[in-house]
C-alpha cells in the first residue's frame, strides 16, 4: 500500500506529460492542415516585435547560428542596405542577400574605418562575378572576410589587376 501511494506523483507526472504531447501533436497537425509554413518563433516575434537595431550603411559581420542558408558566409563582413522588421538586406562581396538580425554581429570600427570597408565593398561589387576563374573568386571571398578595414599593398595590387582585367577600371585611373 505504501508503494502505491508513493507512485501517485509519478503517475500524475506521466499523465501531464502525455497530455502535453497530445496538445503539441494536435497543434502541429492543425498548423499542417492550415498550410502554415511559418515557425512558432516567427509567430512570437510578430506578437512582440523588437525594433531592428541596424541602420542603413552600417558594417556588420555574418554569423551562421544554425542557418544553413548562410553556409560558407561565416565571418563575411557586409554593408546594411535596407532594414526590414526582422532582417536586413546586406551587400557582401558577391551580391545582396537577406540576413536575419540574429545572424548579424556588430564590428567595432570607427566611422573612417567603416568608410574604408564601404570603398572596398563598392570595388568588389563592381566586378562581374560571371567571368571570373574560381581562384579569383576565392581571393575575392577572402577579401570579404578580412579582419581589418583596409587592404595590404599586395591585396590592393591584386584587386587592381582583377578590376583591370575585368574591365571595371582603366589602368590610368587607378
Amino acid at each position: 500500500m505504501n508503494n502505491s501511494i508513493n507512485s501517485l506523483p509519478a503517475i500524475n507526472k506521466n499523465k501531464k506529460k502525455r497530455n502535453a504531447n497530445k496538445i503539441i501533436k494536435k497543434t502541429v497537425k492543425t498548423r499542417r492542415n492550415n498550410n502554415q509554413e511559418r515557425s512558432i518563433v516567427d509567430e512570437i516575434r510578430e506578437r512582440r516585435p523588437v525594433p531592428n537595431p541596424w541602420r542603413v550603411g552600417e558594417v556588420a559581420r555574418i554569423v551562421i547560428k544554425n542557418n544553413p542558408d548562410l553556409r560558407g558566409r561565416s565571418g563575411q563582413w557586409c554593408i546594411i542596405e535596407e532594414v526590414l522588421n526582422f532582417s536586413c538586406l546586406v551587400r557582401t562581396w558577391d551580391g545582396i542577400i537577406q540576413v536575419k538580425i540574429e545572424n548579424l554581429k556588430d564590428v567595432y570600427y570607427s566611422s573612417k574605418q567603416q568608410q574604408e570597408i564601404k570603398k572596398i565593398s563598392d570595388r568588389l561589387s563592381e566586378i562581374n562575378q560571371n567571368q571570373l576563374d574560381d581562384s579569383v573568386k576565392t581571393f575575392l571571398e577572402a577579401l570579404g572576410k578580412i579582419e581589418r578595414p583596409f587592404l595590404t599593398s599586395l591585396e590592393e595590387k591584386i584587386l587592381t589587376v582583377i578590376e583591370t582585367e575585368n574591365g571595371t577600371i582603366d589602368n590610368e585611373n587607378h
